[in-house]
């Protein structure tokens, strides 16, 4: 009989080379059925398989991963398959997520359950442990609340008793009761308690005559066709019969409400929000305007001590605003501040507010609102802004979309996409290779060490398996963030014009080029061209980018693409205009021969264009013949066998008929992504965690701190953050992360005396809840600039 796959947790070794017990436990997951999934389609079902993941509690850093098998058009599949996980159930959960596959486009999300370890039953022998069922949940952001998620993961889960490391102290299981099963919660939050004692009730039927449905939000609600209402809560039997619900199903509907009601109120408010309001100046007071729902649930504040206007300087007044935050009064200067005169310290006082003007210490430098505009600050603390020329509201800043500002727009090609889909589907792992290739470099010396490391490699499938980079001395786990950090750094290296191998064009320092005398600055200089095309194959293979800009006829010889005058514009504007006016004018005038002038290390020498070149005068009859000839002296011919060398080692991951299917802009995008970065595009992209979304007043100081910054800025933040500094081709709404497609996200972390850090791993930065703009900018900036690792700066 075949050994069971155990997956999970795989504790270290030991000094002497025998395992450790970490206190470890075997778990035996088996994932049943699904019942009432939502429909993803128009033909009203669904192709569900489950993902499910050992992810760590701090970090939720996935360790290990497992998959059922796909259950075809239904709404109801049954899997009935068993894993066995290694944990350590005071560190770990598992996920469990429920996708809709789709070939065509991303797999959709169906919901999931989080399955924390410590009170989960043990097996025991003549004992057989109920199977138990789960309600599918959203995920914590803004996307998936709005996606559509019901129905029920029904599992069994247990511990092996007699391969346990460490015994579970909740052996007990719970007793038949008739349907029902009381589970002690072990989630922290109000949401999560409330998810946990949904998770008692199982999936019983809705009673006669009711039907459940979901709004345009994703949110369900249930029709009682017999009365002619609706309601939020799922109705009981007891619900339409005299007797009254039992204490265990009131608690369930009060929670499930709860559940419902937090998880969709904060998406319900940002539809609303982002809609503008028609309404007069003079009765302008937010962007809800009018349109407060019903629903809109305000939040009880907490009675705060009056605080002391003792001690202020002359002229200087407080006042508290309504929902207890104090501000600071200049009445010389006519300035109101969050910031106390006698301290220098933003206010204490919890909770955010504004006077009817805003703090000019809260201000960027981001140039005057449009004509017509005006900003104001709402009771709650958010910023908003009125366009008296319309008479309509917004959370959105209007300098967002001047590109001057934001960036440019991203230009979306669909074209690309087709292609880039199609290379991926071509790219697949070979068989018969290692797991994983380990790239283990100091940072110091990151050019030599990989080169020694990767050239070493005689058989260049191995380069195509997953990549595990670490950097001496330093600690961290690399599920994809120190890849794509090894690749940044290791561009700015090769491309380094100190080297030799590379030097900028003559227009500006920003695009490059083959340095055509290479093999004076490096004896090795071809087999160093190898190594950086197989250092750019594998970018493109494992889906990274290259933090580097080459010359378009760079582009065009990798496709194997004839290289025209126009070419020649962007890379040396004085050589084009001088080749431009022989093809336009009679050229026998200036006495040139089929020769060129080559500059090398201060020394100038005479090459002749073809045989016998410095015999043949230039002239009106052959100067397209100069032309064409200058063209292939100036890009191709000088620089042939370095390109030879750096496309032996390109085509050996990349084969060539795969690289031609996309045209020489289409191959820069692919290899080294936008220059540019559009904030607006970025913005819209972007996920938020904990108590943020995308109004909260930090995040909206967030955003004005990255509109302030130039686009180098922008880049540094983004490889902060993302490990990168680049944008795929259709902008930031294809970030990848370590376990596939994932936003740039924002998560509340922290306290205002912490520095953000960041997570390139999921492309998360955890921001700590400053209490002004300028606090948050400053701390952003040092840890942008203070930043080298896995980690960033705790």
């Amino acid at each position: 009989m075949a050994e069971e796959h155990v997956y999970g947790y795989n504790p270290t070794n030991g000094a002497d080379g025998e395992s450790r017990d970490e206190a470890t436990s075997k778990l035996r997951l088996k994932v049943v059925a699904g019942h009432q999934l939502a429909k993803k389609d128009i033909f009203g079902a669904s192709d569900p398989y489950v993902r499910v993941d050992l992810n760590t509690i701090n970090g939720d850093q996935t360790i290990d991963s497992a998959l059922t098998k796909t259950k075809k058009k239904t709404l109801n599949p049954v899997w009935e398959e068993e894993f066995i996980f290694k944990v350590k159930p005071v560190d770990h959960k598992l996920v469990l997520q429920v996708f809709d596959e789709n070939r065509l486009t991303r797999d959709d999300f169906l919901g999931m359950v989080e399955l924390k370890l410590i009170n989960l039953p043990k097996e025991q022998e003549g004992r057989t442990l109920p199977t138990r069922r789960y309600f599918l949940r959203p995920r914590s952001n803004h996307s998936s609340q709005r996606s559509r998620v019901k129905g029920t993961l029904e599992i069994y889960h247990a511990y092996i008793s007699d391969t346990t490391t460490v015994d579970n102290d909740n052996g007990d299981t719970a007793s038949d009761s008739g349907g029902w099963e009381m589970v002690q919660p072990v989630n922290n939050s109000p949401v999560e308690q409330a998810a946990d004692v949904c998770t008692v009730m199982l999936n019983r039927p809705l009673p006669p005559g009711w039907e459940e449905r979901q709004d345009a939000n994703g949110r369900t609600y249930y029709v009682n066709h017999i009365a002619r209402f609706t309601q939020w809560e799922r109705p009981t039997e007891s619900t339409t019969s005299a007797s009254g619900n039992t204490t265990i199903e009131r608690n369930f509907n009060t929670a499930a409400t709860e559940f419902q009601r937090r998880f969709h109120i904060s998406a319900d408010e940002e539809n609303r929000h982002r809609s503008s309001i028609n309404q007069s100046d003079d009765n302008v007071d937010s962007p809800a305007g009018s349109r407060r729902s019903s629903e809109q649930i305000e939040s009880p504040r907490a009675a705060v001590p009056a605080p002391s206007d003792e001690g202020l300087p002359p002229g200087w007044g407080m006042q508290i605003a309504p929902n207890g935050r104090v501000f600071f009064i200049d009445h010389t200067a006519r300035t109101t501040t969050w910031i106390d005169p006698r301290t220098g310290r933003p206010s204490s006082i919890p909770n955010h507010i504004a006077p009817s003007t805003t703090p000019r210490s809260d201000l960027d430098q981001l140039g005057p609102l449009p004509e017509g505009w005006e900003e104001r600050v709402h009771t709650d603390g958010r910023i908003f802004f009125i366009d008296h020329n319309t008479r309509t509201t917004q959370w959105e800043d209007p300098r967002m979309s001047n590109p001057q500002i934001a960036g440019p727009a991203v230009p979306y090609s669909r074209d690309y996409k087709r292609k880039y889909e199609y290379l991926k589907s071509q790219l697949r792992k070979p068989n018969n290779v290692p797991n994983k290739f380990e790239i283990k470099v100091s940072r110091n010396n990151i050019l030599e060490d990989s080169y020694r490391i990767i050239s070493s490699v005689n058989r260049v499938e191995i380069l195509k398996t997953k990549l595990w980079v670490e950097f001496e001395g330093e600690v961290g786990l690399d599920y994809g963030g120190l890849a794509r950090e090894w690749f940044f750094l290791l561009s700015k290296e090769m491309f380094n014009p100190y080297y030799g191998l590379f030097e900028y064009s003559a227009t500006d320092n920003y695009t490059l080029q083959i340095n055509p005398f290479s093999g004076v600055c490096n004896e090795e200089h071809l087999n160093y061209f190898k190594f950086i095309g197989r250092i750019a194959g594998m970018a493109v293979y494992h889906g990274k980018l290259l933090d580097a800009f080459f010359i378009r006829p760079f582009y065009k010889m990798m496709l194997g693409k004839s290289i025209d005058l126009k070419d020649m514009e962007s890379v040396d504007s004085e050589y084009y205009n001088s080749l431009l006016w022989i093809k336009e004018n009679d050229p026998s005038e200036l006495e040139l021969t089929f020769c060129v002038d080559e500059e090398s290390f201060g020394h100038t020498s005479q090459r002749e264009l073809k045989p016998d070149g410095a015999n043949i005068p230039l002239t009106d009859e052959n100067k397209d013949e100069y032309i064409a000839l200058v063209i292939q002296w100036r890009f191709v011919s000088r620089v042939q066998e370095q390109m030879n060398a750096f496309l032996e080692g390109f085509n050996a991951l990349i084969p060539p008929t795969l690289v031609k299917i996309f045209d020489e802009h289409e191959l820069e995008l692919l290899m080294c992504g936008i220059q540019h970065i559009d904030v607006r595009d970025w913005k819209q992209n972007t996920l938020y965690k904990g108590d943020y979304h995308a109004n909260h007043i930090v995040v909206q100081w967030f955003w004005r701190v990255v509109l302030s910054f130039s686009n180098e800025m922008r880049s540094r933040l983004l490889q902060f953050v993302t490990g990168t500094s680049r944008v795929p081709m259709n902008g930031f709404k294809e970030l990848y992360g370590s376990n596939g497609p994932q936003l740039f996200t924002i998560e509340k972390w922290g306290t205002p005396e912490n520095y953000p850090r960041a997570h390139t791993c999921f492309n998360r930065i955890d921001l700590p809840p400053y209490e002004s703009y300028q606090q948050l900018r400053e701390k952003l900036i040092k840890a942008i600039e203070g930043s080298q690792g896995f980690a960033g700066v705790d």
